[in-house]
Protein backbone atom coordinates (compact mmCIF):
# COMPACT_ATOMS: atom_id res chain seq x y z
CA UNK A 1 0.00 0.00 0.00
CA UNK A 2 1.49 2.80 -0.84
CA UNK A 3 2.16 5.51 1.63
CA UNK A 4 0.40 9.55 1.19
CA UNK A 5 2.79 12.05 1.34
CA UNK A 6 1.97 14.33 3.87
CA UNK A 7 1.17 17.56 2.62
CA UNK A 8 1.72 20.82 4.77
CA UNK A 9 -1.28 22.77 4.74
CA UNK A 10 -0.90 26.26 2.82
CA UNK A 11 0.19 29.08 4.61
CA UNK A 12 -2.55 31.61 5.71
CA UNK A 13 -2.14 35.07 4.29
CA UNK A 14 -1.52 37.69 7.45
CA UNK A 15 -4.48 39.73 8.12
CA UNK A 16 -5.37 42.60 6.59
CA UNK A 17 -4.72 46.32 8.60
CA UNK A 18 -8.38 46.81 8.06
CA UNK A 19 -8.20 43.04 10.43
CA UNK A 20 -5.43 44.05 12.69
CA UNK A 21 -7.21 47.32 13.32
CA UNK A 22 -10.41 45.75 14.43
CA UNK A 23 -8.70 42.90 16.31
CA UNK A 24 -6.41 45.64 18.40
CA UNK A 25 -9.48 47.84 19.19
CA UNK A 26 -11.06 45.07 20.33
CA UNK A 27 -8.01 43.71 22.59
CA UNK A 28 -7.74 47.35 23.57
CA UNK A 29 -11.44 47.87 24.81
CA UNK A 30 -11.38 44.60 26.74
CA UNK A 31 -8.25 45.45 28.43
CA UNK A 32 -9.80 48.71 30.02
CA UNK A 33 -12.94 47.45 30.34
CA UNK A 34 -11.20 44.26 32.81
CA UNK A 35 -8.32 45.97 34.63
CA UNK A 36 -8.30 49.54 35.85
CA UNK A 37 -4.98 49.56 36.52
CA UNK A 38 -4.45 48.67 32.69
CA UNK A 39 -6.72 51.56 31.54
CA UNK A 40 -4.83 53.95 33.90
CA UNK A 41 -1.63 52.83 31.99
CA UNK A 42 -2.32 53.36 28.63
CA UNK A 43 -4.67 56.37 29.60
CA UNK A 44 -0.80 58.33 30.47
CA UNK A 45 0.59 58.03 27.22
CA UNK A 46 -2.16 60.49 25.80
CA UNK A 47 -0.73 63.09 23.32
CA UNK A 48 2.54 61.52 24.01
CA UNK A 49 5.53 59.97 21.69
CA UNK A 50 6.17 56.58 22.58
CA UNK A 51 9.42 57.44 23.86
CA UNK A 52 7.44 58.76 26.42
CA UNK A 53 5.10 56.15 27.07
CA UNK A 54 6.93 53.89 29.63
CA UNK A 55 3.76 53.12 31.59
CA UNK A 56 1.97 52.25 28.78
CA UNK A 57 4.61 49.39 27.58
CA UNK A 58 3.61 46.45 29.92
CA UNK A 59 0.08 46.29 28.77
CA UNK A 60 0.44 47.25 25.06
CA UNK A 61 3.88 45.94 24.01
CA UNK A 62 2.72 42.66 22.75
CA UNK A 63 -0.14 43.67 20.98
CA UNK A 64 1.72 46.08 18.36
CA UNK A 65 2.07 43.97 15.29
CA UNK A 66 5.50 43.21 15.09
CA UNK A 67 6.43 43.48 11.28
CA UNK A 68 5.74 47.06 12.10
CA UNK A 69 7.14 47.50 15.20
CA UNK A 70 10.59 49.11 12.84
CA UNK A 71 8.16 52.11 11.73
CA UNK A 72 8.10 54.46 14.26
CA UNK A 73 4.75 56.04 12.93
CA UNK A 74 3.09 52.76 12.70
CA UNK A 75 3.66 52.10 16.48
CA UNK A 76 3.03 55.64 17.45
CA UNK A 77 -0.29 55.09 15.95
CA UNK A 78 -1.28 51.73 18.03
CA UNK A 79 -0.52 53.66 21.40
CA UNK A 80 -1.71 56.53 20.31
CA UNK A 81 -5.45 54.60 19.51
CA UNK A 82 -5.12 52.91 23.20
CA UNK A 83 -4.46 55.88 25.36
CA UNK A 84 -7.42 57.99 23.69
CA UNK A 85 -9.55 54.83 23.90
CA UNK A 86 -8.70 54.26 27.65
CA UNK A 87 -9.17 58.24 27.92
CA UNK A 88 -12.43 58.27 26.93
CA UNK A 89 -14.87 59.20 30.24
CA UNK A 90 -17.28 56.74 31.34
CA UNK A 91 -17.14 53.03 31.21
CA UNK A 92 -15.41 51.19 27.85
CA UNK A 93 -17.71 48.50 26.38
CA UNK A 94 -16.04 45.42 25.34
CA UNK A 95 -17.38 43.34 22.03
CA UNK A 96 -19.03 40.28 23.45
CA UNK A 97 -16.77 38.21 21.46
CA UNK A 98 -13.75 39.95 20.46
CA UNK A 99 -12.54 37.30 18.37
CA UNK A 100 -15.57 37.61 16.13
CA UNK A 101 -15.13 41.25 15.38
CA UNK A 102 -11.27 40.65 13.89
CA UNK A 103 -12.33 41.27 10.40
CA UNK A 104 -15.83 42.88 10.84
CA UNK A 105 -16.55 41.41 6.98
CA UNK A 106 -19.38 44.10 5.94
CA UNK A 107 -18.73 46.84 8.75
CA UNK A 108 -19.13 50.27 7.08
CA UNK A 109 -15.90 52.37 7.10
CA UNK A 110 -16.12 55.66 8.98
CA UNK A 111 -13.25 57.99 8.25
CA UNK A 112 -12.95 61.05 11.29
CA UNK A 113 -14.44 63.22 8.31
CA UNK A 114 -17.90 61.20 8.26
CA UNK A 115 -17.06 61.00 12.22
CA UNK A 116 -17.33 64.49 12.76
CA UNK A 117 -20.32 65.45 9.91
CA UNK A 118 -22.56 63.15 12.10
CA UNK A 119 -21.41 64.53 15.36
CA UNK A 120 -22.68 67.89 14.38
CA UNK A 121 -25.97 65.71 13.12
CA UNK A 122 -26.01 65.16 16.49
CA UNK A 123 -25.61 67.90 18.12
CA UNK A 124 -22.69 67.86 19.56
CA UNK A 125 -20.70 70.30 17.47
CA UNK A 126 -21.57 73.31 15.21
CA UNK A 127 -20.82 72.66 11.52
CA UNK A 128 -18.28 75.59 11.58
CA UNK A 129 -16.46 74.10 14.96
CA UNK A 130 -16.10 70.67 13.10
CA UNK A 131 -15.24 72.03 9.61
CA UNK A 132 -12.37 74.17 11.71
CA UNK A 133 -11.36 71.42 13.36
CA UNK A 134 -11.24 69.11 10.74
CA UNK A 135 -9.01 71.26 7.85
CA UNK A 136 -6.91 72.13 11.38
CA UNK A 137 -6.14 67.96 11.50
CA UNK A 138 -5.48 67.63 7.68
CA UNK A 139 -2.40 70.22 7.86
CA UNK A 140 -0.77 68.71 10.33
CA UNK A 141 2.54 66.76 10.60
CA UNK A 142 2.81 63.08 12.44
CA UNK A 143 3.42 65.27 15.60
CA UNK A 144 0.71 67.61 15.23
CA UNK A 145 -1.88 65.04 14.20
CA UNK A 146 -1.03 63.26 17.54
CA UNK A 147 -1.04 66.41 19.56
CA UNK A 148 -4.45 67.79 18.24
CA UNK A 149 -6.49 64.39 17.82
CA UNK A 150 -7.31 63.90 21.02
CA UNK A 151 -9.32 66.76 22.00
CA UNK A 152 -11.44 66.48 18.75
CA UNK A 153 -11.93 62.79 19.41
CA UNK A 154 -13.23 63.52 23.07
CA UNK A 155 -16.02 65.13 21.55
CA UNK A 156 -16.53 62.72 19.11
CA UNK A 157 -16.54 59.83 22.14
CA UNK A 158 -19.51 61.96 23.14
CA UNK A 159 -21.98 59.62 21.97
CA UNK A 160 -21.61 55.61 21.52
CA UNK A 161 -18.89 54.35 18.26
CA UNK A 162 -18.93 58.14 17.65
CA UNK A 163 -15.38 57.46 16.65
CA UNK A 164 -14.59 54.28 14.36
CA UNK A 165 -11.29 53.48 16.09
CA UNK A 166 -10.17 51.28 13.68
CA UNK A 167 -10.06 53.01 10.57
CA UNK A 168 -9.02 55.81 12.47
CA UNK A 169 -5.95 53.71 13.60
CA UNK A 170 -5.38 52.72 10.09
CA UNK A 171 -5.15 56.54 8.64
CA UNK A 172 -2.74 57.16 11.29
CA UNK A 173 -0.62 54.31 10.77
CA UNK A 174 -0.31 55.56 6.69
CA UNK A 175 -0.32 59.48 7.84
CA UNK A 176 3.27 59.55 7.21
CA UNK A 177 2.98 58.10 3.53
CA UNK A 178 -0.68 58.93 2.51
CA UNK A 179 -1.25 62.04 4.09
CA UNK A 180 -2.30 64.51 1.14
CA UNK A 181 -4.90 60.87 -0.16
CA UNK A 182 -6.53 60.25 3.35
CA UNK A 183 -6.93 64.47 4.35
CA UNK A 184 -9.19 64.37 0.83
CA UNK A 185 -11.10 61.12 1.57
CA UNK A 186 -11.49 62.93 5.25
CA UNK A 187 -12.97 66.10 3.38
CA UNK A 188 -14.88 64.43 0.95
CA UNK A 189 -16.52 62.63 3.83
CA UNK A 190 -17.68 65.35 5.64
CA UNK A 191 -18.44 67.47 2.81
CA UNK A 192 -20.95 64.58 1.55
CA UNK A 193 -22.31 63.33 4.72
CA UNK A 194 -23.56 67.24 5.37
CA UNK A 195 -25.16 67.62 1.93
CA UNK A 196 -26.91 64.48 2.10
CA UNK A 197 -28.24 65.75 5.73
CA UNK A 198 -29.14 68.95 4.34
CA UNK A 199 -31.03 67.35 1.45
CA UNK A 200 -32.92 65.08 3.58
CA UNK A 201 -33.93 67.68 5.62
CA UNK A 202 -35.00 70.18 2.82
CA UNK A 203 -36.76 66.41 1.56
CA UNK A 204 -38.86 65.96 4.93
CA UNK A 205 -39.44 70.03 4.94
CA UNK A 206 -41.03 70.23 1.50
CA UNK A 207 -43.17 66.76 2.41
CA UNK A 208 -44.02 68.07 5.35
CA UNK A 209 -45.52 71.60 3.55
CA UNK A 210 -47.34 69.54 0.74
CA UNK A 211 -49.41 67.53 3.56
CA UNK A 212 -50.31 70.63 5.28
CA UNK A 213 -51.58 71.82 2.25
CA UNK A 214 -53.22 69.54 0.95
CA UNK A 215 -56.69 69.59 3.17
CA UNK A 216 -57.05 73.41 2.28
CA UNK A 217 -56.77 72.64 -1.20
CA UNK A 218 -59.88 70.33 -1.23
Amino acid sequence: MTAIPHQTPPAEDPPGPHARAHRFVAQVRTLCKDDPGKRAALRSGLGRPVDDCARMHWVIADLVPVPDRHYDSTERAYYAIAAMIASVPGPVSAPAHPAQTSAMPGTARRNLGECLAQAVEAGLMRESSAESRLRLLTKQSVGGLHRHLPSTVRILAGRPEGVDWAQLLVDLTFWERDRPCITRRWLQAFYRTRLRRDQHSADAADREEHSAAAPAAQ
